[in-house]
């Protein structure tokens, strides 16, 4: 006999949990490792958060409702491990523990990366270009040189000075609060 169908979530519900996703897995990897119980905590949260998806009111902050969701499901996950394998030796409370700091980890983790896109913003585009090309493409500091047909020095010079200034933004956004 077929299960009743469950209204589909809303458009704001899969925006919301799709933004999170990354910030669920680093919260699951952070509780558990990098394994693949992080994905089984992973994959039942995203399924216990879509059951519940007519609970969520869009007023309210997604990522705090989710990440709690997430502490459940990987109490839920080592606790059917420690069945399974008898290989966890931590008591219950120190996991909960750990939980609890990955949960606080994860939180400064979202507004650091908060802080580093306002001062990113602040950047030219030619420094931000600069950033791209080696943290986010992948390119080596000689192929970004011989691209912007410069020498290899100032390019380790302006990517030693550039990250100086990232961090000490970084670092002034988060003591003033003024992360958005």
């Amino acid at each position: 006999m077929p299960e009743p169908s469950s209204p589909s979530p809303s458009d704001a519900f899969v925006r919301a949990l799709t933004q999170s996703q990354t910030t669920l897995r680093g919260y699951c990897q952070a509780s558990l490792g990098h394994g693949e119980e992080a994905k089984e905590a992973l994959q039942r949260t995203s399924i216990v958060l879509f059951k519940k998806s007519a609970d969520w009111d869009p007023d309210t902050e997604f990522l705090r409702w989710a990440i709690s969701v997430a502490k459940f499901e990987v109490l839920g996950v080592i606790r059917d491990r420690q069945r399974e394998r008898h290989r966890y030796v931590f008591d219950s409370d120190v996991v909960e523990q750990m939980v609890d700091d990955a949960e606080h980890t994860v939180a400064s983790s979202d507004y650091r990366s908060e802080a580093l896109e306002t001062c990113l913003a602040k950047l030219s585009a030619k420094n931000r270009e600069l950033l791209s090309a080696y943290y986010a493409q992948g390119e080596s500091i000689q192929e970004i040189a011989t691209s912007a047909n410069r020498g290899l020095s100032a390019i380790k010079v302006m990517l030693l000075r550039l990250r100086r200034r990232l961090g000490e933004c970084i670092e002034s956004q988060l003591a003033k609060g003024e992360v958005a």
